[in-house]
């Protein structure tokens, strides 16, 4: 493996393994009160995504550092700062230490990435979609990111937990109809988190898998305005990004026939799974604000 293939991998599989052990007592915990369990481990599937990112950042600087801003300063340094800042936050969910803090500086970073790069680039060229796209995925992970605060806040800041996760619930809503709309108009698209990359010709029956995708985030979307079901929906908008990471993007790594291939597999991989845990962790933090939590937290 080259480095660019094998640090991310390497840190993503080692904090989703960390994570899942550090998180697997609540979720057994969880499970024997509530159906959803599994959405404890949203900040795990989080932390795995932020670490295999971080192992891009340090293995492919240079070529990320491109990608920042021509104005701002120093941008082979932003490119390593942002990598050390995606490890901090992983280390710090994975250990469940200092998490209040971790989820603030991470909120902030993916608030960032959409003043400065998204959204400009959105309203230079609005016709384009994937702009669009990509300001609603980057300001989901910030507002995730803040449900997460809220879990952690609620013992002591209630009516402010509250608000972030209704801010956090309606929002979410919005951009799970929206991205479901999108996959009905581009069926030919890679399901999950949107984007311009044609669905593997490997994947059986691809319109189908598409399509159904497309109508079930519709449905979890307009689901999540109601606030009485918008946990169940959100719990199972991040299930449904579970199961294409795991069905789609994992095999798509092992199949692929050079590295730049092996390199997508990964940005997918992790991309979908980070919008997993997102989801998991709002639908936690709708649940936690809305009566006293299952579990403490730390």
């Amino acid at each position: 493996m080259t480095p660019t293939v094998f640090w991310p991998t390497l840190l993503g599989v080692s904090f989703l393994a960390a994570g899942v052990v550090t998180y697997g007592r609540d979720v057994r915990t969880v499970a024997s009160r509530d159906a959803f369990g599994l959405v404890v481990l949203g900040p795990a599937f989080v932390a795995a995504a932020l670490a295999a990112f971080a192992g891009e950042h340090f293995s492919a600087a240079a070529s990320l550092a491109t990608l920042v801003p021509k104005w701002l300063p120093a941008r082979l340094f932003i490119a390593y700062f942002v990598g050390v800042a995606h490890f901090a936050a992983a280390l710090s969910f994975v250990a469940r230490r200092y998490m209040r803090w971790s989820t603030i500086g991470l909120a902030l970073m993916f608030g960032l990435f959409v003043l400065l790069m998204d959204l400009p680039a959105a309203i230079a060229r609005p016709a384009i979609p994937i702009n669009w796209i990509l300001v609603a995925r980057q300001a989901t992970f910030a507002i995730g990111a803040l449900a997460l605060f809220a879990t952690e806040t609620n013992s002591g800041s209630p009516q402010t937990s509250r608000t972030l996760a209704t801010l956090a619930r309606i929002w979410t809503a919005g951009v799970l109809a929206f991205y479901g709309i999108e996959h009905l108009i581009h069926p030919e698209h890679a399901p999950g988190v949107p984007s311009p990359v044609l669905t593997a010709a490997w994947v059986p029956f691809p319109l189908v898998i598409s399509y159904a995708t497309g109508c079930l985030l519709v449905a979890l979307g307009t689901t999540m305005f109601v606030r009485k079901y918008a946990r169940a929906a959100a719990a199972l908008g991040g299930l449904l990004m579970l199961v294409l990471t795991l069905a789609l993007y994992v095999p798509a790594f092992f199949v692929a026939a050079n590295v730049q291939l092996r390199i997508r597999a990964i940005n997918f991989i992790f991309d979908t799974l980070l919008f997993a845990g997102t989801l998991l962790v709002i639908s936690k933090a709708i649940s936690d604000t809305e009566s006293p939590p299952i579990t403490g937290s730390r």
